[in-house]
């Protein structure tokens, strides 16, 4: 939804105090977002659970990924099943929040049915690159055949690229207080990844996955036939033609700010207007206002 379809951003639009209707929900726009989370969380509990009973144990009987069992042992599902499991609450914590701060603007920007077919894509890449690592001469010599891997980190790896891609100048703020550029934030991510996969230092393996879901995110947003194979896939099972596409990153980007910027922006002179009334506003924001009705 555009500013320009919001309640609050009529022509005609009268103000009744309070907060302005309309706003988004986090998850507004981006139902994929919001049950790969549920997903995520409800399987870590499942999987507590069921510890009890091995012949049911998500993780360590069907569930994780590893390459004697997904790929020697052909249980191929090991490709998309691992990637709703997680090692332990701090595992599945921090993965939450990469999804729930980052899945909905790419949602928005891909649409649900892309975004799914992308996110799944991304995970399967980290599996496959921490194997093709694995047998690389000098990589991962750590690590057993039969070491399993668990999380969504590859496929919110994938948001995270497809992210900078889109608004690399959006401000994020690590660790809720360290405001940061998305591409400078990218940047240092990637390069620990990387560092902690040559110097074979803990969890190399999971950086491995981590940078192949990154570099599969990259490419399919950036290249023309990559969308359009996310956007075939997508459109498996659908009765017609699917409407949903992956939008050129050239027209979210022409201004200065990134889109998400733009929104904080609005959404942030709108409260002052609620509070304050509109004659609060400085000529700079009744500008940013104005032209963002026009849209």
């Amino acid at each position: 939804m555009g500013y320009g379809d919001r309640d609050y951003m009529q022509p005609d639009y009268q103000q009744t105090g309070g907060r302005p209707p309309g706003l988004p929900g986090p998850f507004e726009g981006a139902p994929i977002t919001k049950w790969l989370l549920m997903m995520n969380i409800a399987t870590f509990f499942l999987d507590l659970i069921l510890v009890e009973y091995p012949p049911l144990f998500l993780r360590d009987l069907w569930g994780y990924y590893s390459i004697d069992k997904a790929i020697l042992g052909g249980q191929l599902w090991r490709f998309f099943t691992f990637q709703f499991l997680h090692a332990d609450f701090h595992h599945l914590f921090f993965n939450s929040i990469g999804i729930f701060f980052f899945g909905p603007h790419i949602e928005r920007w891909m649409s649900s049915r892309p975004f799914l077919v992308f996110y799944l894509l991304c995970g399967v890449a980290g599996a496959l690159f921490y194997t093709v690592l694995f047998f690389t001469p000098g990589v991962l010599e750590s690590y057993p055949i039969s070491q399993g891997m668990v999380g969504a980190s590859a496929g919110i790896f994938g948001i995270l690229a497809a992210f900078y891609y889109v608004a690399p100048d959006a401000r994020i703020y690590l660790f809720f207080f360290i405001p940061l550029r998305m591409k400078t934030f990218a940047l240092l991510i990637f390069a620990f990844e990387t560092f902690h996969v040559l110097f074979d230092m803990s969890n190399a393996g999971g950086s491995a996955g981590h940078l192949g879901g990154a570099f599969i995110g990259l490419l399919i947003v950036k290249n023309q036939k990559g969308r359009e194979i996310v956007i075939k896939l997508s459109q498996i099972g659908q009765a017609r033609r699917a409407k949903s596409h992956i939008r050129n990153a050239k027209i979210i980007r022409e201004r200065q700010s990134s889109p998400i910027e733009l929104s904080e922006e609005i959404d942030r002179i709108l409260d002052k207007i609620s509070e304050h009334g509109i004659q609060s506003l400085s000529s700079k924001e009744r500008e940013t206002l104005d032209k963002a009705r026009k849209k």
